[in-house]
């Protein structure tokens, strides 16, 4: 099992690989344009603003268009032939699906853990501190990235194996979307509950030198909601299962 599944890494490396080291250049090319920013506008918070404003677009952009590679990467199989062969090999649909989670959630981590670095540097000049731990604990709220890889591999399983109509495939991804105000209906509905039983979600505060009482009003900041990080964690584990019994269902 362990050696298939090594096989399977190695194999969505060779898929992924290249478009996993665009995103890498990506980082670099923007620590260099960071760094221009600064030069241009001097070395003050308005470039920092800047920056950061940038660095978040580039996060959001680039993780979306990975998200959507994984996406269309069964399709592209469909096509090719190659799924007709996955299905009928020996090993069991989730051990594909782990796989395919895993090589997404590490080119996420680096990708998007690279540009936190980037921001942090550049955002030091200036005296705003930006903690390694404040960008580990929100990238782990998010299950490490699970929270989205996951529904998009059942996305584009789904797709795969039904090639359903427009509208069917509308519906769906309007459902999908609309699981974010699924996820905020629940925490006002259930939010007073969970807080009897977990406690915050509590995160570094960040500092910035010219006015310090950003980090006195973080640290009376109580922390993100726990149980957002529960909801998450149930909707990825469900999604995952779904997407093998669904792997299931189309090779039988």
């Amino acid at each position: 099992m362990m050696n298939a599944f090594r096989t399977l890494l190695w194999l969505e490396l060779r898929k992924f690989g290249v478009f996993g080291l665009g995103l890498l250049l990506v980082v670099a090319g923007w620590f260099f344009m960071a760094r221009q920013t600064f030069e241009w506008n001097g070395y003050k918070l308005e470039s920092a603003a800047m920056v950061f404003a940038v660095t978040a677009f580039v996060a959001v952009g680039g993780s979306i268009a990975y998200l959507a590679a994984l996406i269309m990467d069964f399709g592209r199989e469909y096509r090719a032939g190659r799924w007709s062969l996955l299905l009928g090999s020996p090993q069991p649909g989730w051990l594909y699906l782990a796989a395919r989670t895993l090589m997404g959630v590490g080119v996420l981590t680096l990708f998007n853990g690279g540009l936190w670095l980037v921001q942090t540097f550049w955002l030091g000049q200036v005296g705003v501190s930006l903690p390694i731990g404040l960008g580990a604990g929100i990238w782990l709220y998010l299950l490490g990235g699970l929270a989205l890889v996951v529904p998009a591999l059942f996305l584009g399983l789904w797709v795969a194996a039904y090639i359903p109509g427009k509208a069917t495939l509308i519906a769906l991804i309007i459902g999908v979307i609309g699981l974010g105000q699924v996820l905020e209906w629940s925490a006002r509905l259930w939010g007073s509950q969970f807080y009897r039983w977990l406690p915050a979600w509590k995160l570094p505060a960040p500092g910035v030198e010219q006015n310090p009482a950003v980090r006195m009003e973080w640290e009376n900041f109580p922390g993100l909601p726990s149980e957002a990080f529960v909801i998450l964690s149930v909707l990825t584990a469900l999604f995952f299962f779904v997407a093998s019994r669904l792997w299931q269902e189309v090779e039988a």
